[in-house]
Formats: C-alpha cells, sequence, structure tokens
C-alpha cells in the first residue's frame, strides 16, 4: 500500500512536468536543525546521535511525523525527545484509532453502510450540531494555516479537536445512542455525525499522517456510493467549512468549563464524581456566561453529579 501510494505520487508529477514543464509541487517544508532532548548538536563523539531508521522501525514514520511536526514549528531548532512520540502514539493516535473501533464496532452491528439518507444537520440533536460547528471551524482553521505555510498549528488544532471535543466530549456523551437497539432517526444523525467527522479528520491529517490517513479513509468509505470518496484519501479535495455556529461552540465552551473546574475540585477534596452533591456554586458578573451555564444546566448536572447549580455574585 505505501509503494502504491508512493508510485502514484510519482506517476502525477511526471505526468505534470510533461504537460506544463514545471514540478506539481511549488514548496517543499523540511525541518531545521534535529537537536537531543538537552539541545545539543547531535554528533558521533558526544553519542547522542539518533538512528532515524530505527526510530521509524520503533514507532513508524506517521508517529514521528506527527511528533516533528506538533513539537514546534519546522523553521525552528528542535529537540528530540523519543518518549515524546510514545505521547503522540498515547493521545493523538490511541483516541482517533478507539473512536473509529467504536464506530466501526456498532455500525457493523446495525448494518450501517454510510449510503443512507442524510439527515439534514439542522434536524439533528444539538450535540451534533455542536460538534459539526466544531468540526467546520477546525477545517477553516486548519486551511488558514497550511496556505500560510504553517503547519503546527495546523497539526495542533486537528489533535486538539480529536481528543478534546470528539472522544472525551462527543462520543463519551452519546455511547447510549449508539447501543439503542433500533435504527431510529436519532441514532442514524449520530453515526452520520461521527462518520463526517472522522472521515474529514482523516482528510485533513493526511499531509502529516500519510499511511494511517489513507488506511482510515480506506474503512470508512469501503462502502460509499459517493464519487467523492472511491479514490485515496490523497486525491480527494480538502473539504470545505461550513457555517460556524458562534453562539453554540460558546454555550457548549461554558458549560465544558464549568464541568472541568467541578471535576479538578472533586479530586482536590477527594469526592469521586459518582457521589452526588446538592449543588455547586458559580461566581461570574457576566450575564452571557451565566445565561449559557442555565441553557446547559442539564449537561453538567449529568456530567457533574450534582442537583443544583446556584450563581453568586463574583466581587
Amino acid at each position: 500500500r505505501q509503494m502504491c501510494i508512493r508510485d502514484r505520487f510519482y506517476t502525477l508529477h511526471a505526468i505534470a512536468v510533461a504537460l506544463f514543464d514545471k514540478p506539481a509541487y511549488k514548496n517543499l517544508i523540511v525541518n531545521e536543525l534535529v537537536l537531543d532532548k538537552k539541545g545539543q548538536k547531535m554528533s558521533k563523539s558526544r553519542g547522542n546521535v539518533v538512528d532515524p531508521f530505527d526510530i521509524l522501525e520503533e514507532y513508524g514514520a506517521d508517529a514521528t511525523r506527527w511528533y516533528l511536526t506538533v513539537n514546534s514549528p519546522p523553521w525552528r531548532q528542535t529537540m528530540f525527545n523519543e518518549k515524546d512520540i510514545e505521547g503522540v502514539q498515547k493521545n493523538f493516535f490511541r483516541a482517533l484509532v478507539n473512536t473509529y473501533q467504536f464506530f466501526v464496532l456498532y455500525a457493523d452491528i446495525d448494518g450501517y453502510t454510510g449510503n443512507e439518507t442524510a439527515i439534514p444537520p439542522e434536524e439533528r440533536p444539538e450535540i451534533d450540531q455542536w460538534i459539526l460547528t466544531e468540526l467546520h471551524a477546525l477545517i477553516r482553521d486548519v486551511r488558514a494555516s497550511m496556505d500560510a505555510y504553517d503547519v503546527t498549528p495546523a497539526a495542533r488544532a486537528i489533535s486538539e479537536f480529536t481528543i478534546d471535543q470528539l472522544s472525551n466530549w462527543y462520543v463519551r456523551r452519546n455511547r447510549r445512542r449508539f447501543w439503542k437497539g433500533e435504527m431510529s432517526p436519532d441514532k442514524l444523525a449520530a453515526y452520520q455525525t461521527l462518520q463526517e467527522c472522522l472521515r474529514t479528520v482523516a482528510q485533513l491529517m493526511s499531509p502529516f499522517a500519510p499511511f494511517l490517513a489513507e488506511n482510515l479513509f480506506r474503512r470508512l468509505t469501503a462502502q460509499s456510493t459517493d464519487v467523492r470518496f472511491r479514490e485515496s484519501v490523497h486525491l480527494t479535495l480538502l473539504p470545505e467549512p461550513g457555517p460556524v455556529d458562534d453562539a453554540l461552540k460558546r454555550r457548549m465552551y461554558d458549560a465544558q468549563r464549568v464541568v472541568y473546574l467541578t471535576r479538578a475540585l472533586r479530586e482536590q477534596t477527594r469526592l469521586k464524581t459518582r457521589q452526588p452533591l446538592s449543588r455547586i456554586l458559580v461566581a461570574t458578573s457576566n450575564d452571557a456566561v451565566a445565561a449559557n451555564i442555565r441553557t446547559m444546566k442539564d449537561v453538567i448536572l449529568e456530567e457533574t453529579n450534582i442537583k443544583d447549580i446556584e450563581f453568586i455574585p463574583n466581587d
């Protein structure tokens, strides 16, 4: 599969040269000097040289490329720490693969193919509309960064969306929708939303992790009848961003902030989440934030296992 992708690239490049008398690409981005983890130049005399082929054999090309991309901008000197590649595998790659495995497990059980009639986004539950607006914001930001050849914030944004928004929030809060026995419109909306997110992440990450992106994309579109998804992920166009609902993004952000602060306080006081509490006190003088928290009250209380929210002046 790797040779197939490489050969296809060289073929397209040769055709472009033959037709237009110029390469198929205009710019090539490479890393600046790579130092050891202490910031010293690698040399045999110091004994701090890292064999790149050993690293690729141990962690794979995608994890190594992703680490070099997100660690620091390519035009800056990079301090290379092998252990940090393990962090990439355990955090971003594991979150992405686990989310895909969750999706495909229940899709196989329910016979979901991805060719079902699409439910319009505006008719889906608010949680679906929220993750889609986060996805559109991600597409917008990644395209802007890539157009400016600023690859590090683009890769970091993909990682943060996949870990924080898609895996740790959307999937975790929607598991019961996939567990339902019948294929209801609500369950179908969940499948379509999650598949769109995973497919788009595969497209956005393909310049940085080409092999995992290709594998993921092919699996997600194996049964698709859409002509846009019949080829390699590397031959698809990057998706265009859709409308971004900033008000919805802000409401969920405020709810998440209360949830995360509450969990932190529970940890500090050793009050586990399974222990219900009567109330939390929220101090804010911002009327918009207070309104958002009231709107998302049920989400906050469910996530924190608390019965009520009480507002106090932020003085």
